[in-house]
């Protein structure tokens, strides 16, 4: 049964991430170009989905540990598809605000609601084998939604009468996606940590005073600042700078490439080592990959395109180990009493840093196009995680440490 659950949980991930395969790499084409919004606002806007997550992540958490994941997952899902709805179809620039925030906070409430379910769920030596695979079959949705949602851009043209109608459609498919990961997600049972009468919950803070988590929750945020920040950014300036934007086209192509082929891979590695040291070898694969640039920015070395290319594929064999490490990490530290509250943390941490790459790319440019900085800044933040993440020894709190005495 549980293996079925399991599986019913993982279905829902493939059918959701099609959705928004099919939907987020044109919701910029649908808000200017069918809306008729205008680019700078059209582009702007999604700064508030992060913004959403970072406030949905920290009410998340409490609503797992008291409500479980069933019901927080489910709200969270419903709330996505309600702003799918509201983008496509709501009149005006609030709509579409509302449409962006509706989805953030959706996001950062389903997602550490599936992540608490499928720990409770999967036996501990399991469980980065399925993080892991569930990172995978995310992509694959993504991939078939984002090729169909392609296709269907070009047979409808969004400047026409036509493609101003069927369009928005892609939206309402994905609100349905969601509508069904819901069924999916209420017949997988309904997650909740057995909790001893006599243990306090201690909240937020209780969670906080472990060592262990902080030190990994600052390793996450780290490594999602130079993996998943930066990497949404500074490519797009290196290719800018050398007069190559089809760099960025072998540079996507790469990084999906590489996930799909080094799956099996990382699969294999989730059974044989330890998590923390899958999340060494992310900071290592990361650190590589800018090191790669360092000398291409400074006009020596590989050419922007191949350098970019090689940076695509070790960043991509690095995120694997990291979907499947850090949950697993966390999750084993975690109480089953504060599981969602340690799994809301882990995606803010993530979130914090996936915002903060972004940030400083754009700090780097404005100071005159100070690239190798940014790159050299990106190879210190990997070893610092590095350092963090040998150090991850799990303090528990005093109160945990007397209640495990105690007869």
């Amino acid at each position: 049964m549980t293996f079925f659950r399991t599986r019913l949980l993982l279905a829902g991930e493939l059918i959701t991430a099609f959705g928004v395969g099919l939907t987020q790499p044109y919701a910029v084409v649908l808000l200017h170009d069918v809306r008729g919004l205008s680019l700078a606002f059209a582009t702007g806007i999604w700064a508030l989905g992060p913004v959403t997550t970072l406030a949905g992540n920290a009410l998340a958490g409490p609503l797992i540990d008291r409500r479980g994941g069933r019901f927080v997952m489910t709200c969270g899902l419903a709330l996505v598809a309600a702003g799918a709805l509201v983008l496509a179809y709501g009149p005006g620039l609030v709509s579409a605000v509302a449409g962006v925030m509706l989805g953030g906070l959706g996001w950062s409430f389903s997602m550490p609601a599936l992540g608490t379910r499928l720990a409770i769920l999967v036996p501990e030596e399991q469980r980065s084998r399925v993080f892991t695979l569930q990172y995978v079959i995310f992509n694959v949705g993504m991939a078939l939604g984002a090729a169909l949602g392609g296709v269907a851009f070009s047979q409808a043209r969004p400047e026409t009468a036509t493609g101003r109608t069927l369009l928005p459609l892609l939206w309402a498919v994905a609100a349905a996606t969601c509508g069904v990961t819901i069924v999916l997600s209420m017949l997988a049972g309904r997650q909740m940590a057995p909790v001893a009468e006599d243990r306090e919950h201690g909240g937020y803070r209780r969670a906080l005073s472990d060592r262990g988590l902080l030190r990994i929750l600052g390793a996450a945020a780290l490594l999602a600042t130079i993996g998943y920040g930066v990497y949404n950014a500074a490519p797009a300036v290196m290719a800018l700078a050398a007069d190559d934007p089809a760099a960025l086209g072998w540079a996507g192509v790469a990084n999906s490439v590489a996930v799909v082929a080094f799956s099996p891979v990382a699969l294999r590695l989730s059974a044989r080592i330890p998590a923390r040291t899958a999340l060494l070898g992310t900071a290592a694969l990361w650190a590589l990959g800018w090191a790669v640039c360092i000398p291409t920015v400074l006009g020596a070395g590989l050419s922007t395109r191949a350098a970019l290319t090689v940076a695509s594929v070790l960043i991509g064999f690095g995120e694997l180990l990291l979907a499947g490490a850090l949950p697993t990490l966390i999750n084993g530290m975690a109480p089953d009493e504060l599981r969602g509250r340690y799994n809301a943390l882990s995606n803010l941490a993530l979130t914090a840093g996936t915002a903060a790459g972004p940030l400083l790319t754009s700090a780097a440019v404005a100071r005159g196009g100070a690239t190798d900085i940014l790159l050299y800044v990106s190879v210190a933040c990997a070893v610092l995680a590095s350092l963090l993440l040998t150090r991850t020894g799990s303090r528990r709190p005093k109160s945990d440490r007397m209640q495990a005495c105690a007869p």
